[in-house]
């Protein structure tokens, strides 16, 4: 049943590269979701599990090192009987994620042919165009930009980024005091400033500078750029290495779309490539002396597939499922108290610890709160959701709001990668930033047909 499992696995991967294909590798947020699974839950998961979670494998293959295995492996087997039986659910999910994300975009094109359509249209005249300001009011988005980098400004202020940043900068990096010091101090406590910090800051930076720029708003580019400034600490504040870097990455990923939104061997080139100058770069600033190739590689790839993997361990050998308690409305419906997410109950298994964070792909929370089912409807979500953002937002043509969505888009699509489904929608801007963008553009619309009307009048 283990063989027949990874069969199925890769069987799901590449029917999922097919389809890319067969999408013409546009920059979508439909291709950008099933690119990363592709790219960390694909080939490198594959190497993880068959492996034992040897360390940094393919990296000391060609350096000739030597890879310890994962400790996490034998701590399993350990407590859990059939260590098998969880490969097998974790392989059967892996598989059904694919399809169901698949058939998720697909189902949007069936119930909506012309919408689908028009989109694919507008992909492919996407490069002869010009970028355009598009519709919404100039002065709603200054006026929204400047709400949210007071508010920043405020927090920021009154909770000393710049000198907590300057502290930790100040730590040694070699005896463990910045780690310390980030497990302690990293983060603001504010849930809304994390929220626009990681949600809706990104999107505006990258609609208020193409908006500011297009229309010669001197006033609304500078507002962007203090709210950039912001942003920059508020991430920084964090003390970890991937925000300020992915923030970045945003950004690259919409100037990129102003040019082109093909993905060809050059574009998938410059992106790699500056990616991982970005990540060296602030690996280096955060942690001198760690190997920086071997752990970006640990981090974004045998990390993530680890905290997969703890997930599935736990239920339900060690945890019952949680059939929808572990979301917090149906937990306080069902009288739960006190609320503990799934993280927590997944690292006091394997950590003795509530305190420590193991978030996951998606379907590790949809696998804990309804087991296969669960997999399978988040799934369909996941996928109905990224081709509706497409459908509704690109098919405009390139615009400055088309653009940020797009940047927002990556920093949601990658939340889906590290944690559940509803926290991806909300905390991490997939579904929150694109609905904050269509009430920006409707206060635009009625605030435009205002002015037209008292002129007239």
């Amino acid at each position: 049943m283990v063989s027949l499992s990874y069969v199925a696995a890769i069987t799901a991967m590449i029917i999922a590269v097919l389809y890319l294909f067969r999408a013409h590798l546009f920059l979508t947020t439909t291709t950008m979701l099933i690119g990363s699974l592709l790219l960390i839950y694909g080939p490198a998961y594959l190497i993880f599990m068959i492996s034992s979670g040897a360390h940094v494998l393919p990296i000391r293959l060609v350096t000739g090192g030597v890879s310890e295995i994962n400790p996490i492996f034998p701590r399993i087997a350990a407590r859990v009987r059939d260590f098998d039986a969880v490969i097998v659910d974790m392989n059967f999910s892996i598989a059904l994620m694919y399809v169901c994300i698949i058939a998720g975009i697909e189902l949007v094109d069936r119930l909506f042919p012309k919408h689908a359509a028009t989109l694919d249209l507008t992909l492919k005249n996407w490069n002869t165009e010009g970028l355009r300001a598009g519709d919404g009011s100039t002065v709603v988005l200054l006026s929204a930009i400047s709400a949210v980098l007071l508010f920043m400004a405020v927090v920021s202020i009154r909770e000393d980024h710049l000198g907590k940043i300057t502290h930790f900068l100040s730590l040694s990096a070699l005896d463990g005091g910045r780690i310390d010091y980030r497990l302690r101090h990293g983060g603001s406590p504010s849930y809304v400033y994390n929220v626009i910090l990681s949600a809706v800051a990104p999107m505006l930076i990258i609609w208020g500078l193409l908006t500011g720029w297009l229309r010669r708003s001197w006033w609304l580019l500078l507002a962007t750029i203090l709210l950039f400034v912001a942003v920059m600490i508020g991430k920084s504040e964090t003390l970890a290495k991937a925000p300020a870097a992915f923030f970045l990455i945003q950004l690259l990923i919409a100037a990129l779309t102003i040019l082109t939104n093909r993905i060809t061997w050059r574009s998938a080139l410059v992106i790699a490539g500056a990616t991982s100058v970005l990540l060296i770069a602030v690996f280096k600033l955060i942690l001198p002396a760690a190997d920086v190739i071997e752990s970006i590689y640990n981090r974004v790839f045998e990390v993530e597939n680890q905290s997969l993997l703890e997930n599935f361990a736990v239920f339900p050998a060690l945890h019952p499922f949680m059939w929808g308690t572990n979301l917090r409305p149906i937990a306080v419906l069902a009288g739960i108290t006190p609320y503990i997410p799934t993280f927590s109950i997944v690292a006091y298994a394997w950590y003795g610890n509530y305190d420590i964070t193991s978030p996951a792909l998606f379907i590790a929370d949809a696998w804990a709160g309804f087991a296969f089912p669960g997999v399978i409807a988040f799934s369909l979500i996941a996928g109905i959701v990224c081709r509706s953002i497409d459908t509704i937002f690109l098919a405009h043509g390139k615009t400055a709001l088309a653009v940020a969505i797009i940047g927002a888009a990556f920093g949601g699509v990658f939340s889906l990668l590290t944690t559940a489904l509803n926290i991806a929608m909300l905390s991490g801007g997939l579904i929150l930033a694109p609905a904050l963008a269509g009430l920006l553009v409707i206060a635009g619309r009625l605030v435009s047909k205002g002015s037209i009307s008292a002129t007239t009048s």
